[in-house]
């Protein structure tokens, strides 16, 4: 009698511990059984919402391998254009340094890794630079600034505002669910201008395709000196 009484407290102790185990799903959360999980993680993930017709004009952006162009904050008028190289991961960054002092700056330009996430700076003009050739690291995001392709890239919902053209090339202007308007090219799928609050990034006399692997390295600047 007194072994039957212990098997059925066991039973209920086994019952009930069932009823209350919980598992722990990958991102921290709690549920009954490990199937739930997975419903969770669905339901966590953001919806795509963007149309077909835009999604048409973004997926043509996987045909781009290189471009170039002058970088500009609008918003910022004091400050003058950059050239900006991009080819795959690697990108070639002009700085705003000063012109006006000859052998004044430490260093011009910074190439950068975006997969490694690098940057390496160099000073290439013999008229402004102290010294030429490789100025070291520096900090990768202090130096870089967004390419064309980087503000579209996992973008998951846009709705179309209007059309327009930017130098000559045809537009469509798209809102973001965060409202910033990226002014997307439609044949190429990337955008000429994106506005974030108060902010303009102008990426003008851009070019596609163009660019060689002697565009993405250091390069002295010679004919400085004319």
């Amino acid at each position: 009698m007194k072994k039957a009484w212990i098997f059925t407290l066991l039973l209920l102790s086994l019952l009930t511990a069932s009823c209350t185990t919980k598992y722990v799903c990958p991102d921290g959360s709690t549920v009954s059984r490990p199937d739930l999980c997975s419903k969770i993680e669905v339901e966590k993930q953001p919806q795509e919402v963007l149309s077909q017709d835009i999604r048409e004009v973004l997926d043509k952006n996987k045909n781009v391998h290189s471009m170039s162009y002058q970088y500009k904050r609008f918003d910022q008028p004091l400050v003058r254009a950059v050239k900006v190289w991009v080819k795959e991961k690697q990108v070639k960054q002009e700085l705003a340094v000063q012109s006006t002092v000859w052998h004044k700056n430490e260093m011009d330009v910074v190439i950068f890794d975006t997969e490694k996430r690098t940057a390496e700076a160099y000073c290439e003009s013999r008229r402004l630079c102290i010294k030429t050739g490789d100025a070291g690291p520096v900090n990768f995001d202090q130096y870089y600034v967004k390419n064309p392709l980087d503000w579209v890239e996992d973008l998951i919902s846009a709705e179309k505002i209007s059309e327009a053209q930017i130098g000559g090339r045809n537009v469509w202007r798209l809102r973001t669910d965060t409202n910033i308007d990226l002014w997307t090219d439609t044949f190429f799928g990337v955008p000429l201008r994106v506005d974030v609050g108060n902010e303009r990034h102008e990426f003008q006399n851009i070019a596609f395709n163009s660019v060689a692997d002697s565009d993405i390295q250091f390069s002295e600047k010679i004919d400085d000196l004319s």
